[in-house]
């Protein structure tokens, strides 16, 4: 199913933002995995999980229920991850998350991955940080935000056919590679709740037909198509991330807070 099939599945389905005083949490009827916190407990979450960073709190203002997750980044650190693993792994997966930049927030931050590991090893995408995928090991691909700047939210991807750095050996994940379309405003508005939506569709192996998508509060804001992703079948989406990294740290104490937290196959 190509990704403009999706946007017209999600948007049949009523997926537009709720209007105040409606907000609900997504259904987690028939999804891979979901969170909203409400359990006040973390233990869903297999890697990556920092009580001294992570926390659930308990307040009114959480985007639904009474709960959310608080992630903590320090001055000269950033806010960790917590990884979920998706098995089985597969071709397509659609996530969605509700997050909101306290009013103090200053900078960017990495926000939501999808991560194509071997299936018969589920760690061979994590810890690739600056290296250059074959097709046959790993991929990631990633959203990031700088909320308050005029970047906004952007992708983030490690693909096989990504542009090496200066060195030819050393790779970065990119926000595109010129056929992608980003549509104005990208921003998130601070003190305030945003849902983002992000699909991914993998390439059949020897073509160039993958897709990835995402929306902010129901609108799609960035589309990249024909993309390969990988080389062989062997590599398939096995992991939710949500990833806090921040480049050498966060110049100031601050915090995120993340609600509603879906896994699907493909828009519900």
């Amino acid at each position: 199913m190509s990704i403009a099939a999706l946007v017209s599945i999600l948007a049949a389905c009523g997926s537009s933002p709720n209007a105040p005083g409606e907000v609900r949490s997504p259904s987690a009827a028939g999804a891979l995995f979901s969170d909203d916190f409400e359990s006040d407990s973390l233990a869903a979450w297999e890697d990556g999980v920092d009580p001294a960073r992570h926390r659930i709190v308990t307040d009114s203002s959480a985007r639904s229920g009474t709960r959310y997750l608080a992630v903590t980044y320090q001055p000269g650190r950033d806010g960790g991850w917590m990884t979920h693993f998706i098995r089985p792994g597969g071709d397509s997966l659609y996530a969605s998350v509700d997050v909101r930049f306290p009013e103090n927030w200053s900078g960017g931050t990495k926000l939501l991955g999808l991560y194509g590991s071997r299936s018969d090893d589920q760690w061979s995408a994590f810890g690739r940080a600056g290296i250059c995928p074959s097709g046959s090991d790993f991929f990631v691909a990633m959203l990031i935000s700088e909320p308050a700047s005029g970047a906004g939210t952007r992708f983030y991807t490690y693909y096989p056919e990504m542009a090496r750095e200066p060195d030819g050996v050393t790779c970065w994940g990119r926000f595109g590679d010129g056929t992608e379309r980003y549509t104005p405003p990208l921003t998130l508005s601070l003190g305030e709740w945003h849902r983002i939506e992000f699909w991914v569709r993998l390439n059949t192996p020897g073509r160039a037909d993958g897709e990835q998508a995402f929306r902010i509060d129901g609108t799609e804001r960035g589309r990249w198509s024909g993309i390969a992703f990988r080389q062989s079948a062997i590599l398939q989406m096995n992991a939710l991330q949500l990833s806090f990294s921040v480049s050498d740290g966060v110049s100031q104490a601050q915090h995120l807070h993340v609600d509603n937290v879906v896994v699907r196959r493909g828009p519900p």
